[in-house]
């Protein structure tokens, strides 16, 4: 599972670097396909594996038989599978090529074993014409849902792979656990589960009408990627999940090194030469009667708060960004 995790994060960055995204593609279909044989075929409860295909296969399997169509195509005859790359998404915040799954042509699947014939209505149904990101999201999830000891992890516990890097105005989804097409759940979810990163640093309280919010950086490996931005209720159920959030001058203890990334984020990285913990301390109230702020104007935190403050903008928009900050999405493929 950490191979096909990572080829979907590979697949993904290559869209942004107008690649050979069929490559990415292909290694994909190969390792879903072995993993399917060893679902199938070695471990103990194939039986209950097995039972999702036959007599008539779940939404789950039918996709994976879709998966098995092109696998197949592309392994034993001369058509390569390779994704349609004719559409361009973004602009000022970088390019991204969005590729289809490609209908495969009549006479390539008359080749084919009646078997693997069978799966072409799976296919058709399941694949071609659809994203392909999107699409291998899908078959994560089914993964996970039916072997969720298989998900390979970090040593913080998050998917290996994921998130995707977060993209502005881009609202697809940047993880295998994310809710589609539901705003409330996606929202719940960003919520109850604890931030990424390794710490987050407080650097001051910013009231929006009669709401106050805390700000600051976080940091994974003394590396800091994204500010973010959370109201006291939500650094408390952080707090009480083992999240650890200091208190300290961020501006006073890093070093800006944006430059040593040839695909920042939109921001700055900031590098902490030392462990966070030697300059900041922990937090120690999560309210404030008057709003603060540590080495930074508070006014270039306004914006930035507004965001996400009920009404100042779109949902979409403020979601897009909460995912960002929450799942500390902004990190750059290196």
């Amino acid at each position: 599972m950490k191979d096909i995790q990572k080829d979907v994060a590979a697949y993904y960055a290559e869209t942004a670097r107008a690649g050979d995204l069929g490559v990415q593609a292909r290694n994909w279909l190969g390792r879903v396909q072995n993993l399917n044989d060893l679902l199938a075929k070695q471990l103990g409860d194939k039986a209950t594996y097995l039972a999702l295909f036959t007599p008539t296969p779940t939404p789950g399997a039918e996709l994976i038989n879709a998966v098995k169509y092109a696998r197949n195509v592309d392994q034993h005859l001369m058509f390569e599978v390779s994704p349609s790359e004719d559409v361009l998404i973004g602009g000022s915040h970088g390019m991204r090529t969005y590729g289809y799954w490609r209908p495969i042509p009549a006479a390539t699947h008359a080749e084919l074993h009646e078997g693997t014939r069978r799966l072409q209505p799976a296919y058709q149904s399941n694949l071609e014409g659809k994203e392909l990101t999107g699409t291998m999201l899908a078959v994560l999830r089914f993964f996970a849902d039916i072997a969720p000891q298989i998900v390979h992890r970090d040593h913080r516990g998050e998917w290996t792979g994921f998130p995707l890097k977060s993209q502005p105005a881009v609202s697809d989804p940047l993880h295998p656990e994310e809710p589609v097409g539901n705003a409330a759940a996606a929202n719940a979810w960003l919520n109850e589960r604890r931030p990424n990163g390794d710490v987050r640093v407080v650097i001051g309280q910013v009231t929006m009408g009669e709401t106050p919010y805390l700000v600051g950086f976080t940091f994974a490996d003394q590396l800091s990627f994204s500010p973010f931005v959370e109201t006291p209720e939500q650094v408390d159920r952080d707090i009480a999940a083992g999240f650890t959030y200091l208190q300290g001058d961020v501006l006073g203890n890093v070093e800006n090194v944006t430059h040593k990334f040839p695909m920042p984020p939109t921001g700055a990285v900031f590098l902490s030469p030392k462990d966070v913990a030697t300059w900041a301390t922990p937090l120690i109230q999560t309210r404030y009667g008057t709003d603060w702020m540590t080495g930074l104007d508070p006014d270039s935190w306004r914006h930035v708060v507004s965001v996400e403050h009920p009404g100042w903008f779109p949902d979409s928009v403020a979601y897009e960004q909460r995912r960002a900050f929450r799942l500390y999405a902004q990190v750059p493929p290196r």
